[in-house]
């Protein structure tokens, strides 16, 4: 927890590798057993997304928060469940899930016998996290728990092949997130991004497995990244991921807000209408 309201201000530039290390601010999340901190948050330069490494023990539970935008998570591990504070749980989250949460909803995630890992957080950034006192949510005062939705890795709306031959988009646009999102990309050795930049976009992935390394063409500087770091690369900059250190790499994260413009260039945005059989009204 930090030991004042203000976090640090930072004018993100270029790429940033940002470790799960003890630098991380501890965020007053978790109800019991477990812990929460910040991996990608306002302090290091994130103006859409953030990325929290929330790990609950056995049983573990968070508090019952809301934010005044979405929330989108990943289940890295373990097995539970997500509620609106009103004991209307979701389907069993397991590794893979995906769960995206309407604004303002209060929700908190509970952990099982065996624990969970989850990455992600709110999207845009909330800042009453950042500080000390955090009030728990006001469960009567929010959406109902139509507002949490559960997704999972091995169900894509859409794949994507600009990213990788096998970039599974999730939580994105064409699922109802407009601001959240949430691709999980595989990427075999050798394979890596075409060279592109997100006009109004940060794009922020965490590192799930393997190693490699991200280029930053507006300066001509190349990154290493490995497992279980995130990598944060500022709007507008000139970037390709690449799977160059003998290993796949596989991530979860993307462009926040959705970079539309790509969807459009991709053809998948807007959603094709469906082909209506010949002599349909």
């Amino acid at each position: 927890m930090r030991d004042n309201d203000d976090p640090p201000k930072f004018v993100p530039a270029g790429i940033r590798i940002l470790t799960t290390g003890d630098d991380c601010p501890l965020l007053p999340i978790v109800e019991r057993a477990g812990s929460a901190k910040a991996v990608v948050w306002p302090a290091v330069g994130a103006l859409n997304r953030t990325m929290h490494l929330i790990e609950l023990q056995d049983n573990g539970r968070t508090r019952i928060t809301a934010h005044p935008g979405e929330a989108v998570y990943y289940v890295k591990s373990g097995t539970g469940n997500v509620d609106d504070g009103r004991q209307s749980k979701k389907p069993a989250l397991v590794e893979g899930a995906m769960v995206h949460i309407g604004p303002n909803s209060g929700y908190r995630f509970e952990a099982d016998a065996v624990g969970m890992t989850l990455i992600g957080g709110p999207c845009p950034p909330d800042p009453a996290l950042y500080g000390e006192g955090l009030a728990p949510a006001n469960v009567d005062a929010q959406a109902d728990s139509s507002s949490i939705r559960i997704f999972h890795r091995d169900h894509p709306d859409i794949r994507l092949p600009l990213i990788s031959r096998d970039a599974r988009f999730v939580v994105w646009p064409g699922t109802g997130a407009e601001f959240a999102n949430m691709n999980y990309v595989v990427m075999e050795p050798g394979e890596a991004n075409v060279p592109h930049a997100h006009k109004e976009s940060e794009d922020t992935i965490f590192i799930l497995e393997g190693a490699g390394t991200v280029i930053d063409f507006d300066r001509n500087e190349t990154f290493e990244f490995k497992e279980n770091e995130a990598i944060h690369v500022a709007a507008g900059v000139k970037h390709s991921v690449r799977a160059d250190r003998g290993v796949r790499v596989i991530s979860v994260g993307g462009p926040c807000p959705p970079d539309i413009d790509l969807l459009r260039m991709a053809g998948v945005w807007p959603r094709p209408k469906p082909e209506q059989p010949e002599g349909a009204a």
